[in-house]
């Protein structure tokens, strides 16, 4: 048996000890020549685990591994994924105002000027105060986009919106004023805060956008994904093992390479509206953005601290 497909097979035990005899199954499903030998010896755990008396030995089931294996098939094994959701509790009963037809404009709240839907200041000259939050409206509406989510977004032009909005109506601004400005230049500046952190950020931005169309991911939503689990146990031991720089640097470039093509298969299910895809996507990038995170805060010397990975 190849060493290779040895510590494959190894690590499926592992995974096994930690996590239990339903999940002894999981194995490399990398299109490998040796991995039907893994298999092997996964299934060889699994029953020693689910019957007392067979005693799992990793060198007699190596050996006793015939030398021909029919093709065999890969359990999947379910994950419970964790993602975070970007509250809009403060979009004021953004999901009844959707698809309601909105007006061009509201009145100001102090001297009921017209002002534009989406206006932070009002119309008139000699008012100019800032306006309330408009009702209904998304972050890409906060933020001077439009209205219509989209997953790809100019971030650069995004921050350039952003930096605007807050010279407008930055708190400080209004410090002095005791007519409702202050208040109401702080309730835009945080969700103008809150809109940026979360579009500027592609994973954040994937999960409002499935949010926006009504197929949020749920933490009790599973991923049957075999292969994305061995991957990132694979990722993490490389993590844990690593002693350099070199090493680490190579991680990295691995990694920002998944990252890179995720995004853009995100991407491309947005476009064809497909969410189930994308929700699937959106699991798989939170995965290799905690690799990321992991590797941003590697030291030499310093213990990785991968246990959200």
């Amino acid at each position: 048996m190849s060493p290779l497909a040895g510590r494959m097979a190894l690590r499926s035990l592992s995974f096994t000890t930690k996590h239990g005899a339903s999940s002894a199954r999981l194995m490399a499903t990398r299109v490998h020549p040796n991995y039907q030998e893994s298999l092997y010896i996964s299934t060889v755990a699994t029953r020693s685990m689910t019957n007392p008396r067979n005693i799992f030995n990793p060198s007699r089931a190596i050996n006793s591994f015939p030398s021909v294996v029919s093709h065999a098939r890969i359990a999947s094994i379910t994950t419970t994924t964790s993602c975070f959701h970007t509250s809009t509790a403060i979009m004021n009963d953004q999901s009844a105002e959707a698809g309601q037809k909105r007006p061009a404009t509201r009145p100001c709240w102090k001297c009921s000027t017209p002002v534009p839907y989406m206006g932070l200041l009002c119309s008139n000259p000699e008012c100019r105060v800032v306006q309330t939050l408009a009702p209904g409206a998304n972050y890409f509406e906060v933020l001077g986009l439009s209205p219509e989510p989209s997953f790809d977004v100019d971030t650069k032009d995004l921050r350039n919106k952003f930096f605007k909005i807050q010279q407008l109506i930055h708190p400080d601004s209004y410090a002095h004023n005791t007519n409702g400005d202050q208040v109401y230049a702080q309730q835009q500046s945080s969700l103008a805060n809150k809109a940026y952190s979360t579009l500027k950020e592609p994973l954040s931005r994937a999960n409002y956008i499935l949010d926006l169309l009504g197929s949020p991911i749920h933490e009790s939503e599973t991923l049957s994904d075999p292969e994305l689990l061995m991957e990132v146990m694979e990722a993490r031991e490389l993590l844990e093992d690593a002693q350099t720089e070199e090493e680490v640097e190579e991680l990295k470039s691995v990694n920002d390479g998944r990252i890179s093509e995720t995004i853009d298969g995100l991407s491309m299910a947005f476009k064809e509206h497909d969410l189930e895809t994308a929700k699937t996507l959106a699991i798989k990038l939170q995965y290799w953005v905690r690799i990321k995170n992991v590797i941003r805060d590697w030291a030499a010397g310093k213990p990785i601290v991968a246990d959200h990975v």
